[in-house]
């Protein structure tokens, strides 16, 4: 069975996404939904890939497992420029056939760190980061037979990651407690459903600790593990897919506070899906909503790639060498989708954004598993929002002129057009048309000390909303 790969949130992968709303903004329709791709060279069979910050730059990175044929394998780290743009890879050596990744620290030294499950060496590796970009030899740990998958999270209430990995060979997951030093003690299992391809971890009953949700492949289940929060797990119970599912994914997709469930279905090769499972915040879930994408999907990533605060769909379509996006509605349900083309096996997704600092214009990446490439699609709606004033310091009553400009963060793109919305903290001070991609306000109303000054840019047509960078006003008396 191939191998896919899905990140839900920028950092540490398999945590869950949570996405605010956009408070009525203008968001890019879907009809005018684009990328601009550009191609990087990769490992050989690029796998599952992850989004992180690794040498603290404040740009993001990333980082992917080369699979290699099911021999020795290696990570495949690109550092990001920030402009969109990232560095020719450098390869980490692992165990053989790597096919899943997470990041975390979990050595507490501040530093990510990777872990990576080898497929053919049924091991799983902890490489620790130097906080610059690369990383330690592996350490290596036994797992079960075939391990496809790892997440990370805090299974027994200590503070410190822990482990799970999906034992495709033992039909289980296995479960490594952490010493507190980035070590971790002998694995655990747990039985789940026939073929478990990929977990996701989240508190789905609200009790405060950590379940997990497991794909079964062959019989079309997501598995619910529910967490006793001491690090042991109770019986799997099985909830119905689409066919094949492959990655399982955790986010509140209907915004209702409780944690969904979205798997990625690859239909035996076939027109494929996406199943969403709907949670009821108690560890159970509602009957699966299902909506088309390409063929044979095999991996998948969350964002927001509109602009309107409501969790979006990427997925890898193995077969149809193509990427699909679904625009969410925020009830549960997705707009028809819409393919973008990529290299031959698309597989590994992750999404952040690599072009700009402002939310909501999410980046795609996928890996191309025969053609050794990964593909980064920087979103063409992604803003780029300066913020100014003048003076400051500034004294009472005297007035202070804000200055924002909205830019499009990619080359080549038109001016954004709209309004901007300058605000004190929550405070709304004014509203002010773009004019030339600039919008001015002038108040003298500010009171002594310090205010977070912010720019609140609305969306037009071809670009998202997008909101700038603090900006400190100090007034004196």
């Amino acid at each position: 069975m191939l191998v896919s790969a899905a990140l839900l949130s920028v950092g540490h992968a398999q945590q869950f996404a949570v996405f605010p709303g956009m408070d009525g903004k203008q968001s890019v329709p879907v009809a005018k939904l684009n990328f601009t791709s550009t191609d990087y060279t990769d490992g050989a069979n690029p796998q599952t890939v992850v989004v992180a910050d690794f040498n603290k730059d404040g740009k993001l990175d990333l980082a992917n497992v080369d699979y290699n044929g099911g021999g020795a394998g290696t990570v495949s780290v690109f550092l990001g420029n920030g402009d969109g743009t990232f560095k020719p890879k450098v390869d980490y050596a692992v165990g053989n056939g790597p096919d899943g990744i997470a990041a975390a620290d979990v050595n507490g030294d501040g530093n990510l760190d990777l872990v990576v499950v080898n497929d053919t060496g049924n091991s799983v590796s902890v490489l620790l980061g130097n906080g610059d970009g690369t990383f330690q030899a592996p350490k290596d740990y036994p797992t079960g037979s075939y391990p496809h998958w790892t997440a990370v999270a805090d299974f027994n209430g200590d503070k410190q990651p822990d482990l799970v990995v999906t034992n495709e060979g033992n039909d289980n997951v296995g479960i490594f407690l952490n010493n507190g030093d980035g070590t971790f003690k002998a694995m655990q299992t747990y039985p789940v459903s026939k073929e478990p391809f990929s977990v996701s971890v989240g508190d789905f009953n609200h009790d405060g600790k950590i379940d997990l949700a497991v794909t079964g492949y062959y019989y079309s289940v997501v598995c619910i593990l529910l967490g006793n929060g001491d690090g042991r797990f109770q019986s799997c119970v099985d909830y119905p897919t689409g066919v094949a599912p492959g990655v399982v994914a955790t986010a509140d997709i209907n915004q209702d506070g409780k944690l969904d469930l979205v798997t990625v279905n690859y239909s035996n090769g076939n027109a494929g899906s996406v199943s969403v499972l709907l949670g009821n915040g108690d560890g159970t879930f509602q009957t699966h909503i299902d909506s088309g994408v390409g063929t044979g999907p095999d991996g998948l990533a969350i964002g927001d790639f509109n602009g309107d605060g409501i969790p979006d769909l990427a997925v890898a379509n193995l077969i149809g060498d193509s990427i699909s996006v679904l625009l969410g509605k925020g009830d549960g349900t997705f707009q028809p989708h819409v393919d973008f083309p990529a290299l031959k096996f698309p597989l590994g997704m992750g999404t952040g954004g690599f072009s700009h600092r402002g939310s909501g214009s999410g980046d795609i990446v996928v890996t191309n598993d025969l053609s050794a490439t990964a593909i980064v699609f920087l979103n063409e709606a992604a803003t780029k929002i300066g913020l100014k004033s003048a003076p400051n310091p500034s004294k009472k009553g005297q007035p202070i002129v804000f200055t924002a400009t909205v830019k499009a963060a990619l080359k080549g793109e038109e001016t954004p057009t709209g309004t901007v919305t300058f605000k004190d903290g929550s405070k709304k001070l004014g509203t002010a048309k773009l004019v030339a991609g600039v919008a001015k306000f002038t108040t003298k109303k500010l009171g002594v000390g310090t205010h977070k000054i912010t720019a609140d840019y609305s969306g037009d047509g071809n670009f998202n909303p997008n909101q700038s960078p603090v900006l400190l006003q100090k007034v004196d008396p």
